[in-house]
């Protein structure tokens, strides 16, 4: 078994500091230019919302809460993690997530239709 200690690639850069330190920064012009992509193959954000009784009282108020996050992505599959990062999700659609997490669907970024 051989040991591969590096990679081809190039190392992504994080962080506070990345236009600082990275050297594939590239100039606003150049990554504005490479950004544009079809509307059909960009992700769609969404939430998902549950309503809960406060101080569990049937006819008190009900709040809601997100209870994950997650990307509609162009093949029609959506991905979702929850809040606290630790529950991970792959569906058939973001509708599917939302009905089998009883949850109302939210779409993020968009103006309502």
């Amino acid at each position: 078994m051989e040991h591969h200690a590096g990679s081809d690639q190039p190392s992504v850069c994080h962080g506070p500091d990345f236009d600082e330190h990275c050297p594939q920064t590239t100039d606003p012009e150049s990554a504005q230019a490479s950004a544009r992509v079809p509307a059909d193959d960009l992700p769609r954000m969404f939430a998902l919302v549950q309503e809960f009784d406060e101080d569990d009282e049937r006819d008190g108020p009900r709040s809601p809460e997100v209870v994950a996050y997650g990307l509609a992505l162009p093949d029609g599959t959506a991905a979702t993690v929850t809040r606290n990062g630790y529950g991970f999700g792959r569906w058939t659609n973001a509708h599917r997530a939302a009905r089998r997490l009883g949850s109302d669907l939210v779409w993020l970024g968009e103006s309502a239709v």
